[in-house]
């Protein structure tokens, strides 16, 4: 493969059997082997980024071989060859669904330790959020927008064609007081090195193919294969540097001090206050931080003939926490082969990949109350007070007093209380496909997804946190069965010269067994023992397990039609069968038909300055079953509350948790998109708009239900909401010569959801705020005819003279319970449910992301910058944390509360004074990179790189980062409390090829 200007070789040029999915891509010198052709005269299409795309006709004899030079023009081209959708593949320009593409290589730059981290602002339409800061954290996906108030709104993951759990393969933790933090990210497994491609299918006509499981976006994951005549080593290692990139600012000790020396001259505080102080001063958050590092190793091997190819390799990871004594830590193992047989009609496709994943868990906090964990005390722990005190000799943590406190030493918790897991997980399968006919393809493809986790926690009893236990050591294990079996016959017979077709009809069966099991024990003699002898302690608390199976049927076709490589349809059709559902409802038909119109080439467009213009349009059914297995049926659970004497013996007995509903069923969602691409001076310049609106009915809901019952709420089909939204994006190609190069794109999305119905309900309250003084409040409502994310409450004036808050007052008139009108009436220092409003929206005006990669001889550079505007945060950790009341309790708080003019007395009020501008611009990465010839070879190359990671923040937000998600409740978004501050990081590495 050359330029057929420069005669310069084509490396990574796509090279397809028209009609076949028997494909490749060409080697660094330009050459291809394209194994298992069948016999007789095919087409071979080449194509590559930057060049037009070609077909060639070669005749190819029984066992024989043949051999064909091609040379391609250049262009500028910025569309890909050949495309993974739903059950197959397909052309760029004859694909009419919202599907985009990113190659893993150049996404994979930095610290990323699993694949979601590789979307982040590089897709329109796609919200990437980090749950916090912490090794491998787990992440909240959003393609378009969330469908679902209950239900799961994450994508679908498939990994080489196989549907994959991405459920919490690890227990949760032991909340401290308050809820534990947030799994972490099931991707953990998962190499991002290994992956070549990820496609994402965003609308129903792209999605419609998976059915119950695609409403909410499906995201392909192809990993990376062996290549014929190809034998080569890989090795890539990189060291980095991390530290947190923002603080809280407390108050150090010696400024404590002066507080209170004021507070105690002014007559505030007694002198008692002062002389209760210690001596120390010691800043609890820098004493937490560190600088922490990671450490990674990539091995691979590629090699292969004509018939058969093969990739190996080896992975590991060991990125240590920004925060004292937690981490992540992966070990994996991945192979890749294919082979075929019988005149190329048979093809044989392995994939494996084995994981060990061990968590260090650090004891924070996803919500709090009066006490919490690591991150809460922190804050409020008094500055005055040291890390350690020694007596007699003995060094032990300083602590305010023996036994059980609830204000303790934050490193203590870090240190102290061991909570640690490990993951073993199995994903593997295998495909045959085997040629009936030059049209008629049969295809197998079993795949199974296995994981075991074990989480092992112990609290010790010299702990101020164990204390009340007197040692509480648990072990928890988990495991996650999912096995599928795909069956496919593809039909694609080439109709005429200006005509292509090709039908897929097909089986799916996926079981899915989940289970845990755990044991505890309490009252120990001894921390010696940690979670390793729970049968020592002197208080065995009864064991808990659960197993949930269930099932998904289904039976799907989809056809592709091309006239004239110019008019496009597509038409999809899947039946599902869930046994998650009510006896009537568990069956469900999901259809979807989209078009395509490549208008640059009628004759009638000819010169009007367009290399590229087509429109697309499509619409199509999606539904949701991410509901427990056995949400329409009595469930039954043993209770204490259920004992009986059965003659000499107490029996436990089991009572009704939840109400049977037969009628339960699907969500579903019907989407609408319609888009325009479009491309200038022979596509240097290309871009897309779209316009989508997605309209979900029947959501899941837990509603009240009339009495008498055996539980007063059940699960239902209520209610409604819808989401639209535009999305562009735009690609250039400024710089195209042999040695230089630069590209730079943008992508932007503006999307909108809002509650249509809640089935009779004026409102669902949501969104607890945390902290101390806060229960029972809430922070946002979903409300119909408002966005999920409002934030609720009363609207801050001022600080009057007294130091008392001030809000707005109003005036509410009501008839028949029904507010009829809604004045502004004043102020008032005591706001009641009338003065509460909405004061915020926690979802973004729109979304930016701006990338660049730039080739300059042997340098190469790129960059990634993505922002959000126009959003809201509940700054929960500031409501709580920024009151000088704090040290009537002899705790600490933020120095932002310095220069407040609250009474000393005044407590925390939810408000409008604590929603913040969360709009965001942030340098996500930039890498920069050197590759040479290895000194004494003619072809082996090296590459040096080094990386900078969330490099420059430019927000006006005052806590650690806008960029926030704590479960606080029913679809609640856009609330910080304490979260796990994100780390700044520096990489350099080596990448060497033999």
């Amino acid at each position: 493969m050359v330029d057929s200007a420069t005669a310069g070789v084509l490396a990574n040029a796509s090279v397809q059997v028209v009609g076949t999915q028997v494909g490749t891509y060409t080697r660094n010198d330009g050459g291809f082997l394209l194994p298992a052709v069948p016999a007789g005269q095919q087409r071979i299409r080449v194509s590559r980024i930057g060049y037009s795309a070609k077909e060639v006709t070669v005749t190819v004899t029984a066992n024989g071989q043949a051999s064909v030079e091609v040379a391609l023009n250049a262009i500028a081209a910025q569309l890909t060859g050949v495309v993974t959708t739903g059950y197959g593949q397909q052309r760029k320009e004859a694909i009419t669904g919202a599907v985009a593409t990113i190659k893993g290589a150049d996404a994979n730059v930095g610290v990323i330790p699993n694949a979601t981290g590789l979307l982040t602002g590089r897709v329109a339409g796609v919200n990437v959020v980090a749950n916090n800061g912490e090794p491998g954290a787990g992440a909240q996906i959003r393609i378009r927008g969330g469908t679902s108030i209950s239900a799961s709104n994450e994508p679908l993951y498939v990994i080489d064609g196989v549907p994959i759990q991405n459920d919490q393969t690890e227990a949760s933790g032991i909340g401290i007081g308050g809820g534990a933090a947030l799994a972490r990210n099931p991707l953990n497994m998962l190499n991002p090195s290994d992956i070549a491609n990820i496609t994402v299918l965003k609308d129903a006509s792209a999605t419609a193919i998976y059915g119950s499981r695609g409403a909410n976006g499906v995201v392909l994951i192809e990993t990376r294969r062996g290549a014929a005549g190809v034998s080569q080593v890989e090795y890539e290692t990189f060291v980095a540097a991390s530290a947190p990139s923002n603080t809280l600012d407390v108050l150090s000790g010696n400024e404590y001090r002066s507080f209170v020396q004021g507070l105690v001259t002014s007559g505030k505080l007694a002198q008692s206050a002062l002389t209760n102080l210690g001596t120390s001063n010691t800043d609890w958050e820098k004493e937490l931080m560190r600088s922490s590092s990671t450490v990674n190793h990539n091995l691979s091997f590629t090699g292969g003939t004509n018939t058969t190819q093969y990739r190996a390799s080896l992975n590991y990871l060991d990125q240590n926490g920004v925060v004292v004594s937690n981490g992540f830590r992966r070990f994996q193992g991945r192979f890749n082969a294919n082979h075929s047989a019988i005149d190329g009609k048979l093809r044989l496709n392995f994939n494996m990949t084995a994981s060990k994943v061990d968590n260090d868990y650090l004891p924070f906090e996803n919500t709090g109350g009066f006490e919490g964990g690591v991150f809460t005390n922190m804050v409020i722990f008094n500055p005055t007070r040291p890390i350690t005190t020694t007596t007699n000799g003995i060094t032990s943590f300083y602590e305010i007093g023996p036994g059980r406190q609830s204000v303790r030493n934050p490193v203590a918790i870090a240190e102290q209380v061991a909570d640690i897991a490990t993951t073993n997980r199995t994903l593997g399968n295998i495909q045959a496909s085997y040629s009936l006919t030059d049209y008629l393809t049969a295809s197998v493809n079993v795949g199974t997804d296995r994981t075991s986790g074990v989480r092992k926690t112990y609290l010790p009893r010299a702990s101020a946190v164990g204390a009340e236990w007197n040692g509480r050591a648990r072990q928890v294990n988990r495991a996650l069965s999912n096995n599928t079996l795909q069956s496919l016959l593809t039909f694609a017979p080439r109709l005429s010269e200006s005509q292509e077709i090709e039908v897929v009809g097909g089986y799916e069966y996926t079981d899915f067994d989940n289970g845990e099991f755990g044991a505890e024990g309490r009252n120990y003699l001894t921390d010696a023992f940690s979670f390793n002898n729970l049968g020592g302690g002197g208080t065995l608390v009864a064991p808990f397990s659960f197993r949930e199976q269930s099932r998904l049927v289904s039976f799907f076709g989809k056809a592709n039609y091309s006239f004239k490589d110019r008019y496009f349809l597509t038409g999809v059709i899947r039946r599902d069968g869930s046994s998650r559902f009510g006896a009537g409802n568990k069956w469900a038909v999901f259809p979807a038909f989209s078009a395509g119109w490549k208008i640059s080439d009628e004759s009638w467009m000819q010169g009007k300055g367009f290399s590229n213009l087509r429109l697309r349009a499509g619409y199509g059914l999606q539904g949701n079953q991410a509901v427990s297995p056995y949400a329409s049926l009595i469930l039954l659970e043993p209770n204490d509350g259920a004992r009986y004497p059965f003659g000499d013996n107490i029996v436990t007995g089991v009572v009704p948790t939840r109400n049977e509903n037969p009628l339960l069923k699907w969500e579903q969602t019907a989407q609408y998109n319609v888009a325009a691409e479009f491309g200038f001076k022979d596509n240097k310049y290309t871009g897309t708009l779209e316009y989508y609106r997605k309209n979900t009915s029947d959501l899941l809901l837990t509603v009240a239900v009339p009495q008498p019952a055996l539980v007063p709420t059940r699960l239902e089909n209520v209610g409604s909401l819808h989401n639209t939204g535009i999305e562009f994006s735009f690609d250039a190609n400024l710089l195209d010569k042999k040695d230089r190069s630069f590209s730079t794109g943008i992508v932007a999305s503006i999307e909108r959801n809002t509650v249509d119905d809640l089935g009779g309900r004026s409102f669902i309250t949501t969104s607890s705020v945390s902290g101390q003084g806060q229960s029972g409040n809430t922070a946002q409502r979903i409300i119909p005819g408002q966005p999920l994310g409002t934030f609720w409450g009363p609207t801050f004036v001022n600080v009057n003279a007294e130091g008392k808050q001030v809000f707005k007052n109003y005036d509410v008139t009501r008839t028949n319970g029904v507010i009829t009108s809604r004045k502004e009436s004043g102020t008032t220092t005591s706001p009641d449910a009338d003065d509460f409003g909405i004061i915020g929206d926690a979802n973004p005006a729109f979304s930016l992301g701006w990338r660049g990669n730039l080739r300059w001889n042997k340098f190469d550079m790129s960059y990634l910058w993505r922002g959000e505007f126009g959003r809201d945060v509940f700054n929960n950790t500031a409501l709580v944390y920024s009151t000088q009341s704090a040290v009537l309790q002899g705790r600490n708080f933020l120095r932002s509360a310095l220069t407040q003019t609250d009474a000393l007395t005044e407590p925390a009020v939810y408000s409008s004074r604590w929603i913040e501008d969360g709009s965001f611009f942030r340098l996500q990465n930039v890498t920069v990179g050197y590759t040479f010839k290895i000194p004494g070879t003619k072809a082996n190359t090296a590459r040096l790189f080094v990386s900078g990671d969330n490099l420059l923040l430019f927000t006006p937000y005052s806590g650690y980062d806008p960029e926030v998600f704590v479960d606080a409740g029913l679809a609640s978004r856009g609330v910080d409390y304490l979260v796990y501050p994100r780390a700044r990081t520096f990489t350099s590495g080596l990448r060497v090829q033999f």
